[in-house]
């Protein structure tokens, strides 16, 4: 069927390999460094934008696709991780609906960032519409993501519950 076919599509492109799934993490000294140079990089910016992904939201409980079967985030594996690997995992995880999850905390520090003047332009390939919620105008956000696999009336996010509750 389409579905199984779009299914099967979007596992595919699971990471494979246990180095692809390796999670990394900075010192607090070397995150400190970081975040220091950043800032700095942005406010001296002129035409600053930010590009943001799925893992912009697993901290108001939104899954991401790409996680790891043995990730450490408190959403658990990512949707194609676990098509991919038959996951049936038992353990719970903190999961929200999209509907109901409230933006976090590196969504409206977008915001402030934008309310100052540093941030001209949001780009985002998420489904989850947790920038339009933290108050990031319509006009200066390009919502990046496919809907070919949708039905009539159907939102992407709608498409990947469609997908998860089918795979139960």
């Amino acid at each position: 069927t389409y579905i199984s076919k779009f299914k099967s599509s979007m596992a595919s492109t699971a990471h494979k390999t246990e180095e692809e799934k390796k999670e990394y993490f900075d010192s607090p000294e070397v995150l400190d460094q970081k975040v220091t140079m950043l800032a700095k990089m942005i406010k001296e910016s002129k035409h600053f934008i930010a590009f943001t992904g799925a893992g912009i939201s697993t901290s108001a409980g939104i899954p991401d696709y790409r996680s790891g079967i043995h990730t450490v985030l408190p959403t658990g594996p990512g949707a194609w991780e676990k098509l991919a690997t038959g996951s049936k995992d038992k353990k719970k995880f903190v999961r929200k609906q999209m509907s109901s999850a409230v933006p976090t905390l590196t969504h409206m520090t977008f915001v402030k960032l934008m309310e100052e003047g540093y941030l001209k332009f949001l780009i985002s390939q998420n489904v989850d519409g947790m920038h339009r919620k933290s108050g990031i105008s319509p006009d200066k956000l390009a919502e990046a993501v496919s809907y070919t696999h949708l039905r009539a009336h159907e939102t992407e996010a709608d498409l990947v519950c469609r997908l998860l509750l089918e795979k139960k």
